[in-house]
């Protein structure tokens, strides 16, 4: 009964001091794990979309703050990624935030997660 005790409390004080800067990256990262987990159990266009927007913003991290901005607005949903995959990696239309070798990369990732993000 005293090991029960110490577990619950050692949980109750890592809750309470979860926002401190030695915790909340440690925090942070278990709950991305858990919500992809859960997102594979769950719908498959969903974790693929949730997989195509780490890889875009892993990506985007040597880019500018506008061309992320620009990644977030088109993963924000499946009908935005697939428009935005249409509109400016297989039309060819012109974004003038996100073009040259940023875009190549973006619509290769997009590109490697279609079947699953067209998926019926």
């Amino acid at each position: 009964m005293k090991k029960f005790f110490w577990i619950i409390v050692i949980f109750l004080l890592v809750l309470t001091f979860s926002d401190h800067d030695v915790i909340r990256p440690h925090k942070e990262k278990l709950y991305g794990l858990f919500m992809d987990e859960m997102a594979d159990a769950g719908d498959n266009k969903q974790a693929a979309l949730r997989q195509v927007k780490k890889e875009l913003m892993a990506a985007a991290e040597q880019w500018g703050e506008g061309q992320r901005k620009q990644l977030e607005k088109a993963t924000a949903s499946i009908e935005a990624l697939l428009k935005f995959q249409q509109d400016y990696c297989i039309s060819g239309d012109f974004n003038p935030i996100l073009f040259g070798e940023p875009l190549k990369q973006s619509c290769n990732i997009i590109s490697n997660h279609q079947h699953t993000l067209t998926k019926p």
